[in-house]
């Protein structure tokens, strides 16, 4: 149920706004994040439409506990001024999707910290998988390389327990100056946009390069953080696994094999069927299973 009403009080040590409605005044309760993510536009005056979870208490005082921020409207003269709108920002959000064109699924897995304390240690890029498309989603290559480390060449204990690798898959795997010359050669051919699961596969390119002392190969704008999407558009207040937003999609796995081309595979399926969610081709997916 969507409410709403106008802001009449902020306190931002406790994270409450008191805000008024056509019955009477309540106080609203906001968790830290959303707090942290509207407080510019908490103004005495400004308008707020919101949907709230199970009731807090809170010094005898019972709130509304805002679940989510819909819409934040300003007074003006004429009509109010839209400040924000999460609707506008799911338009937004489809219209980038729709524009993307060539699309590189990647992942790519790391070499892992020994049990033992060592801050010496550098985790390396030990595997690299991708499905490269075009813009019409049909399918260009499909790519798996394992990738010799430079600093710690033999995997550790926990590398090898937890990745689905060996040692002598590393070792007759390519040197990272030949995946280099190939990841170079298919961003400058086909321009596609890379789509990661979180920030770490972006990360891991630019510090490989800084190890071997490469030239960057391409602008981080056109890395695309799928996982980043899935918060802002369903206001997920936490970080989404990439099993888990697989299987929400409707994936049959019952585990992460963290194989670089799996992975790469999972989130090309969560994109595609995000894109449907996003163009109301299908419905939102069921978030009360995890």
């Amino acid at each position: 149920m969507i409410k709403y009403g106008t802001i009449e009080a902020i306190d931002d040590f406790e994270r409450t706004l008191v805000i008024k409605t056509r019955k009477r005044a309540k106080t609203l309760y906001l968790p830290r994040s959303l707090y942290n993510q509207f407080n510019a536009f908490f103004q005495v005056g400004n308008t707020l439409f919101y949907t709230t979870r199970t009731p807090r208490s809170s010094k005898h005082l019972y709130h509304d506990n805002v679940k989510d921020v819909l819409k934040i409207l300003q007074p003006a003269k004429r009509r109010p001024k839209l400040l924000y709108s999460h609707q506008s920002i799911k338009e937004q959000m489809q219209d980038f999707i729709n524009q993307l064109g060539a699309k590189m699924y990647l992942d790519i897995e790391m070499s892992m910290h020994p049990y033992t304390v060592d801050k010496s240690f550098t985790q390396e890029i030990i595997q690299v998988g991708y499905i490269l498309v075009d813009a019409q989603h049909q399918i260009i290559e499909k790519y798996k390389a394992f990738v010799q480390p430079k600093l710690h060449q033999t995997l550790t204990k926990r590398t090898l327990k937890f990745l689905d690798l060996t040692q002598e898959d590393i070792d007759q795997g390519d040197t990272f100056e030949t995946f280099y010359s190939h990841f170079k050669h298919q961003l400058e051919h086909y321009n596609p946009a890379i789509i990661v699961w979180g920030k770490n596969d972006e990360m891991a390119i630019h510090d490989a390069l800084k190890i071997h002392q490469l030239t960057p190969l391409t602008n981080s704008l056109r890395f695309v953080n799928l996982l980043k999407l899935h918060k802002t558009y369903y206001h997920l207040k936490d970080d989404l696994g990439l099993l888990n937003a697989f299987k929400l999609y409707g994936g049959q796995s019952d585990k992460q094999r963290h194989d670089a081309l799996d992975d790469a595979n999972m989130t090309k399926v969560i994109f595609e069927n995000f894109a449907r969610v996003v163009n109301k081709q299908q419905p939102h997916p069921d978030f009360k299973k995890f």
